[in-house]
């Protein structure tokens, strides 16, 4: 026979082991519900009474916390925008005639500036468009400073395409 504390604070009882087997499948008594044996003086969850183990619902197995640490997602990279122009400039300055080479410098100076930005900020990237910016700039000045150093000592060359050109 037990007294059982119930959920309004009350002592009830004395109760037979069937019957509070009976609530403890109802779910009107559970684990943490505080009992007292009728020849103790010793108050007990019931949880904690052997003759119960076998009708009370497990107790849920803890979650297991990973072990390896979690590490936060990369930040989303960009392009460096000084890359990207250096690029632009340096196949614009190439390609194109009508004073465009004169952007072949300023093609060099960007790709230049941008792969020191590329080393001190690692969330950028644009290190192929600043080298191929580089190069072509490069090449522009080399190409334009070819055909004028052509046309000085060839005088005849220019003379020639003029009266080449339809009127």
């Amino acid at each position: 026979m037990y007294k059982i504390i119930g959920a309004d604070l009350k002592e009830y009882g004395p109760v037979s082991v069937e019957q509070l087997r009976q609530w403890i499948s109802e779910g009107r008594v559970n684990g943490q519900t505080k009992v007292q044996a009728v020849d103790s003086a010793e108050w007990k969850s019931v949880a904690d009474c052997p003759e119960f183990a076998d009708i009370l619902p497990k107790a849920p197995q803890p979650i297991a916390t990973p072990t390896t640490p979690i590490t936060p997602l990369p930040m989303p990279l960009r392009n460096s925008q000084m890359a990207v122009w250096s690029m632009v400039l340096g196949i614009g300055s190439l390609l194109c005639c009508c004073g465009w080479f004169l952007v072949a410098p300023v093609a060099i100076v960007l790709g230049a500036v941008a792969l020191s930005q590329l080393k001190s900020h690692p969330e950028l990237t644009g290190r192929g468009f600043a080298i191929v910016g580089i190069i072509l700039g490069i090449l522009a000045i080399l190409v334009y400073g070819s055909f004028t150093v052509f046309c000085v000592l060839n005088p005849d060359f220019m003379q020639n395409l003029q009266n080449s050109m339809p009127r």
